[in-house]
């Protein structure tokens, strides 16, 4: 008996682990669903030739995070 509760432990542990990182994978791509209407949002003021703010340019210039959430969520997804 004790040997199924000691098996029961680390099995409950990784359940939960994997829990965890799906929690975070569906935050992650929550935050890309966010990020996606932002761009396009300014993919249509340049297709249409409208000036862009000071804010959209600066966003912009920021985006070079958004390639690091991309591959974290990819190596949480490959973890899962």
């Amino acid at each position: 008996m004790e040997t199924s509760t000691i098996e029961t432990k680390p099995k409950a542990k990784s359940l939960e682990s994997k829990q965890e990182k799906l929690r975070e994978l569906h935050a992650q791509q929550e935050k890309l669903k966010e990020l996606q209407s932002e761009l396009d949002i300014m993919e249509s003021k340049i297709k249409n030739d409208e000036k862009l703010a000071r804010e959209d340019i600066k966003f912009l210039g920021e985006l070079g995070w958004l390639s690091a959430a991309a591959v974290t969520i990819a190596a949480i997804a490959s973890s899962v």
